[in-house]
């Protein structure tokens, strides 16, 4: 049995409710992170992640996406309400993929949203020191298990994610899940 123990909310920057993951000691850490969104009663999962690296590391990574106008951009003011409304694809959106340079030259009419967002993010990290097929094992059992999930839980999940779940000769491990805040949709236990 493995323990996965989601730690925060952090932030890219230093909030009043989340200090800056990248300043975080638990940052140093590999494992399983996940972007949310905090709502009223719990955080609603947008984005399931693993690293084999620090964590500080591979969210610099993500920031530097997001901040470029890389990544999909939503309304802000209805995603921190857990509504989707799209503002820009990016360049990872499986239907409507955009270049490097259409996002650079997007960017003057994003900056704005790209700000907001960065404030509205909140970010769990569950440590976890494990071989990569493990963490990804784990990682596709959370994303699966949310996408499962009555709206918004399963429709906030962002399309065209490439997960890598369990293969039919891999034994199952029960995975123990705990969390400093409350996640919505997530279970407190998960077979992967």
């Amino acid at each position: 049995m493995v323990k996965l123990n989601f730690l925060g909310p952090y932030s890219w920057l230093d909030m009043p409710d989340a200090p800056s993951l990248l300043e975080a000691e638990t940052s140093r850490h590999p494992g399983i992170y996940l972007w949310t969104i905090p709502l009223a009663h719990g955080h609603l999962v947008y984005y399931v992640g693993e690293t084999g690296r620090a964590f500080r590391v591979r969210m610099l990574e993500h920031y530097k996406e997001h901040a470029s106008g890389m990544y999909h951009l939503y309304d802000p003011e209805r995603f921190a309400k857990g509504e989707k409304i799209s503002l820009w694809p990016g360049r990872y959106d499986v239907g409507e993929r955009k270049t490097a340079l259409e996002c650079i030259a997007a960017y003057p009419h994003l900056c704005r949203a790209i700000t907001e967002l960065t404030g509205i993010y909140r970010f769990l990290l569950a440590p976890l020191e494990c071989d990569a097929r493990l963490r990804r094992r784990i990682e596709a059992a959370i994303a699966a298990e949310l996408m499962c999930q009555s709206d918004p839980m399963g429709s906030f999940q962002e399309p065209g994610v490439r997960y890598h779940p369990r293969r039919g000769s891999e034994s199952s491990l029960h995975i123990d899940v705990e969390s400093a805040v409350p996640i919505l949709g997530m279970p407190n236990s998960l077979v992967v």
